[in-house]
């Protein structure tokens, strides 16, 4: 044996090389049982506090009385992510009435309707903006050895994103929206989702830049209540990608270059424009887009050639954004002069929409709105991405 070192207990080896692993279960079962107790014994030690303190003060709900008396305990059993705790409620009786309650439940936080304490039933939550329901369910289980039903899971995850509170503070910074369509609602196409954030570059992690987002709104519908939170919130650089007219949202609006020479290849196949020759165009376009001194000139010869060529659709698509194209070099408190920020949320939301059934509006929106208040608004830096604001 070399100098420091000790005999470990021989119950702790065991001929299948399981050694470390059976001491850690055997320590974690060991824990978790005296965490139980501890848990248990303080919920009844803070009721015997309360139920003194408060004497006098308590009334019956049935009578308003406050002459009561203690009558005992009665078991309770709430769901966490530690297991299933057994936990002991203090009962009081009226001497008036004669009816036997519990007046302390609602004031340590265990109404007659909780089963699960908050953090197990956020575990749930967490699991069902990446997972369907039922797989959020038996994960859960799995996982902590307590059930937690898939309806249940989505009953939560619709209140949690009907009390979401969500940031209106955009002062300085450049708000991204974007806009796509799900399989929800009763229409053939499905329905238009619109993503509103606002982004700015962070700080450099790990020698890497960073983009800061934070959800501002999210909606499944017409894009009505997208116009009215920005008007109301005072928004002063907006880029956009040119599916909603969002003229007047914004102090500076900009649309999204990308989806500038993105959607021309559409409108040169309206044209009639061979395929192999559309690259010709599109790349025209984005030198035009990306010359801050003289692009806005370039632009307007730009659809005048494409006029004088016939091509009357892809004339049309350019001539309609004229005024939002060179908005960035302008004013330089853009941030971003192209969506692309948001393109990765827009990915991470048709990865999550795409399940192969049709949602309700209401459905897809909840999960949605969650999903994004965790990836944005509860961390501060995305430190993978790299994208450049010009």
């Amino acid at each position: 044996m070399l100098p420091g070192e000790v005999n470990l207990p021989e119950v702790t080896f065991t001929p299948g090389r399981a050694d470390v692993n059976q001491l850690f279960n055997s320590l974690c079962a060991e824990t978790n049982a005296r965490f139980t107790r501890r848990f248990a014994h303080c919920v009844r030690e803070l009721q015997n506090h309360m139920y003194v303190k408060l004497q006098g003060q308590l009334l019956c709900p049935n009578c308003d009385s406050n002459t009561l008396i203690r009558k005992g305990w009665r078991r309770r059993y709430l769901k966490t992510s530690r297991g299933s705790f057994r936990l002991m409620v203090l009962q009081a009786k009226c001497k008036t009435c004669g009816r036997t309650f519990r007046p302390l439940n609602n004031l340590i936080g265990l109404p007659f309707s909780r089963r699960f304490l908050n953090e197990f039933v956020e575990k749930g939550i967490r699991a069902a903006v990446d997972l369907p329901f039922a797989r959020a369910s038996r994960m859960i289980k799995i996982l902590t050895g307590c059930r937690i039903s898939a309806e249940t899971i989505r009953q939560k995850l619709h209140a949690k994103a009907a009390n979401l509170q969500l940031s209106k503070e955009v002062s300085g910074k450049t708000i991204l929206v974007d806009s796509t369509k799900v399989k929800s609602g009763k229409k053939k196409r499905g329905s238009p989702v619109h993503l509103a954030i606002t982004a700015h570059k962070g700080a450099k992690v790990a020698g890497r830049p960073s983009i800061q987002k934070r959800l501002l709104h999210l909606h499944v519908g017409n894009s009505g209540k997208l116009r009215k939170c920005l008007k109301t919130i005072g928004t002063e650089n907006l880029v956009h990608d040119g599916f909603e007219n969002l003229a007047g949202c914004a102090t500076n609006v900009q649309r999204c270059r990308w989806h500038l020479v993105h959607q021309l290849k559409y409108y040169l196949r309206q044209d009639g424009v061979p395929f192999e020759s559309r690259p010709f165009y599109q790349n025209s376009l984005k030198r035009i887009l990306w010359d801050s001194k003289d692009g806005p000139e370039g632009l307007k010869t730009y659809v005048k050639d494409l006029k004088n060529n016939g091509l009357k659709q892809s004339a049309k698509h350019l001539s309609n954004a004229q005024h939002e194209a060179f908005t960035w070099a302008n004013h330089p408190g853009f941030s971003f002069t192209t969506t692309s920020p948001l393109e990765r949320e827009m990915r991470e939301l048709n990865r999550r929409a795409d399940i192969g059934v049709r949602w309700t509006d209401k459905g897809i929106e909840s999960v949605l709105k969650v999903l994004f208040y965790y990836r944005m608004n509860q961390q501060s830096v995305n430190p993978k991405e790299i994208t450049q604001s010009r």
